[in-house]
């Protein structure tokens, strides 16, 4: 192999695009390890024949050699700028592969958001999570006794792993203003809504979902108001 790309300067500029070329095509398949693959391959080629084109100028083959490495850089920011974005827009991202729902824990299954809504009792401090317009984009209603004013947020996490789910985005997108003065039951409402990001459709898995609290009192820490466990699953772009 090393001969054949040392016979000639384009050879393995040839090989190096042929291989991305392949690659281009091997996203499509939507495996795991094929993604790791296609990503990886066509730069190590790219690597190893700019460092032929630079032992070529070491050895004063000045001519090959700037073509080799110029030709190699047009075609790794040709590669890089087409994985850049294809990846943007890639439609899987594995995460719950493999990923098991505990059959120990009690979950909840969120709520179709519909007319039904309206009818949901509730007689203690408690949250409602709704399945809204996509799989894996939610909203949900939170039930508050007596509050100082402040902000209520979620932060959720992947329950086997204790892993924290796109957590700027759902803190910023899951706050809800809240402030009750009485010791009644008040119902709140998030208006807007929030993404999971991690997973795809179909992928259900379980999840801690936890609400917090942030008082507009600068002094006051942020705490920690309900828990629940849900079963969950990912929006696909």
């Amino acid at each position: 192999m090393l001969k054949f790309f040392n016979n000639n300067w384009y050879n393995s500029v040839l090989v190096s695009a042929l291989i991305a070329f392949f690659c281009f095509f091997g996203l499509s398949l939507f495996n795991r390890y094929t993604l790791y693959i296609c990503c990886f391959l066509p730069f190590i080629f790219l690597l190893i024949t700019l460092v032929l084109g630079i032992i070529r100028i070491v050895k004063k083959d000045y001519l090959k050699g700037i073509l080799q490495i110029v030709s190699t850089g047009v075609l790794a920011a040709v590669t890089f700028s087409y994985f850049t974005f294809a990846l943007m827009f890639y439609p899987y991202d594995f995460f719950a592969e493999g990923l098991k729902v505990p059959e120990n824990i009690k979950f909840e299954k969120p709520i179709k958001l519909n007319d039904e809504k309206d009818r949901i009792n509730i007689h203690q401090q408690d949250f409602i999570l709704y399945d809204y317009f996509q799989p894996g984009i939610y909203k949900y209603d939170l039930f508050l006794y007596k509050i100082e004013k402040g902000k209520a947020y979620l932060k959720i996490f992947e329950i086997t792993k204790n892993q924290i789910l796109s957590e700027e985005s759902i803190k910023k997108k899951s706050q809800i203003e809240v402030e009750n003065k009485t010791d009644e039951l008040r119902r709140f409402e998030l208006k807007d809504d929030f993404t999971i990001y991690e997973g795809d459709w179909g992928q259900f898995y379980g999840s801690r979902i936890e609400v917090w609290f942030k008082p507009d009192d600068v002094n006051k820490p942020d705490r920690k108001l309900i828990t629940k466990n849900y079963i969950i699953q990912g929006w696909m772009r």
